[in-house]
Parts: structure tokens; sequence; C-alpha cells
């Protein structure tokens, strides 16, 4: 599926997360801190899960650093911070293990999910990993991604994703609009087919939400 001449970077640092408590200070203090906002949060509404308020932008100011939010199928949402950065992977990890390595708006690694993602490999010019006005993305991109089998052996999945551009949207993200652009994304080879979907902001190319493909075993994660 790669054609002839086509450079793709080697795969990103496929970073074991439950050591980034170390990797943002010398102390690790800052991680603590992040961590114990996140787990103040996490404990309303404990006693009825069912019950737990959604998270406020007053409580998401509470947490010393950016957040994401992340779901699979249709799954309970989880909130992770970041962790370590690692050359422009960042690390993020919530209060019981589960972690995404993110490079930009791509997930390139996750924790704790299942038959885990190792890594991906990214074309220099691959919008989702590194971020471009949408008038400049480019149609198509090639992508290998990393995983390992239960044996240990290693194995990868190369796709072609093809973008379009679907329609101008203003989207709400915790108490505050944003206008983006909804892009969708097929990525196929032989054997199979994945749709993505990215609300970008037009003018940066920064992706506020997306709903991304993890691999065979997992569900569509959204974040």
């Amino acid at each position: 599926m790669r054609t002839p001449g086509r450079t793709l970077r080697s795969f990103g640092p496929a970073v074991v997360l439950a050591t980034a408590l170390a990797g943002c200070s010398s102390t690790g203090e800052n991680s603590f801190q992040k961590l114990g906002a996140l787990a103040r949060f996490s404990l309303l509404g404990a006693e009825d899960a069912a019950a737990q308020p959604e998270l406020t932008r007053a409580q998401l100011n509470q947490i010393p650093s950016a957040t994401i939010a992340l779901r699979l199928g249709n799954g309970p949402r989880t909130f992770l911070v970041p962790l370590a950065d690692n050359g422009g992977y960042l690390n993020y990890l919530d209060t019981v293990g589960t972690g995404l390595v993110m490079l930009g708006g791509a997930v390139t690694g996750t924790q704790a999910l299942g038959q885990d993602l190792q890594a991906v490999r990214h074309q220099q010019d691959d919008p989702v990993a590194r971020p471009a006005p949408v008038a400049k993305w480019p149609g198509q991109v090639y992508r290998d991604y990393q995983f390992a089998q239960r044996s240990g052996a290693e194995y990868s999945i190369t796709l072609l994703c093809v973008f379009e551009r679907l329609a101008r949207e203003t989207i709400e993200i915790v108490e505050i609009n944003f206008d983006v652009v909804r892009i969708s994304e097929v990525c196929t080879n032989a054997k199979r087919q994945v749709v993505n979907t990215y609300w970008v902001e037009a003018e940066t190319g920064f992706i506020w939400k997306s709903e991304q493909w993890l691999g065979p075993f997992l569900e569509q994660a959204t974040i």
C-alpha cells in the first residue's frame, strides 16, 4: 500500500505511561498535583456513578493542565491529564492507569485499554499529527499502526487515509463554543476500512474533538 518514494517517519516512542509521573519534573510534584486535581473531580458522585455530574468549566479550571476526555464506544468517559512530553509526544494518564500517547491530534499509543496500540508512524505532512490550516491539508496520507500480539510478537497495519471536508459546524466543549470544520477520513487497505472524524479549527488545524480508530480489537475512541 505504500507508494514508491514516499517517506514515513520512524515509529514514535512507545512510552510506558505508568513511568510518566517522574517525567515532568525532578520530583514528580507537578504530576501529582495534576492527578490530585483530577482525582478530586472523579470523586464527585462516586456513591452513584450514574448521577456523577458533568465536568464544569469551573472544575476544569482547577486542574493545572490541559485535560482531555476519552470515551470508548458507548462506554463511560474518563478524563486524562498530560504527565510527560517526549519530543512532542504527550503522555496522558487518568487516575486508574488508563493512558494515551498523543502527537498533535493523533492517538499514537494506548495503555490499559485491552490489546493496546503500541505506536503509529506518520508522514511528515500528516495534518492530524502535525497541525496545519485546513486549506493546506493533503488529499491523502499513509499511516502504519503498530501492535503487539499476546505472544509478544509485533505486527503493523498500513492504511491509506483519504480526507473529505464535510461541513462547518459549531460544537460545545465544557461550556465554550468552537467554530470548526468537520472532516471525515476513510482509511483502507486490502482487508479493512475504517472511518475517523475530526472537528478542526480551520485557521490553525487544531483538532478540538475526534473519533479515532485504535486498532482491530478496540472500540472507536471519542476524544
